[in-house]
């Protein structure tokens, strides 16, 4: 199965799975990014929290109020990190085949 066929025929695997990779990795530009520009604004900073903030804000909801803020976004990358290994098994599990392109 090629590529194309693959995303094809699991794409309700594939675009959940983009769209959670895309915002672990801006989660971690956003951590890089307040440690870099610790006291100051910059635009590209404003730009990763309008982004992240959603998935932030969803996270202190459910994190015990112990955790400072700032260790916030290392509980939402852990977080996402674990979703998305807990939906590749769930797409293993409801049918998804691995196939190694042979």
């Amino acid at each position: 199965m090629s590529p194309a066929e693959s995303f094809a025929t699991y794409w309700w695997y594939h675009v959940p799975n983009l769209l959670m990779a895309a915002m672990v990795y801006s989660l971690i530009g956003r951590y890089l990014l307040e440690i870099f520009f610790r006291g100051r604004e910059a635009v590209i900073l404003t730009v990763f929290r309008t982004v992240t903030d959603p998935v932030v804000k969803l996270v202190r909801a459910v994190t015990p109020a112990i955790v400072p803020g700032g260790l916030v976004v290392v509980f939402a990358i852990v977080w996402l990190t674990a979703l998305r290994m807990f939906w590749f098994l769930t797409a293993v599990a409801a049918g998804m085949r691995l196939t190694t392109g042979a």
